[in-house]
């Protein structure tokens, strides 16, 4: 298959991907469609009151590289 094909599929995988790490189902898509896919299930994120769910996203990601 050429990039031109390839490129859209990959860019949805990619999306769906995003909802999932969320711990949401992405809207139009069924959980057999996200198997064919090979992404998991999403997982309910507990949140307790008074805790905006991106505010845990936002601190996840730490940078590795070595301080020059």
């Amino acid at each position: 298959m050429c990039l031109a094909c390839e490129e859209p599929g990959y860019f949805f995988r990619m999306w769906c991907a995003d909802f999932v790490a969320r711990g949401e189902m992405p809207p139009g898509v069924t959980p057999e469609d996200l198997a064919a896919l090979g992404l998991p299930q999403p997982k309910a994120t507990g949140t307790s009151p008074g805790h905006s769910p991106g505010a845990a996203s936002a601190n996840a990601f730490a940078c590795d590289s070595p301080a020059e």
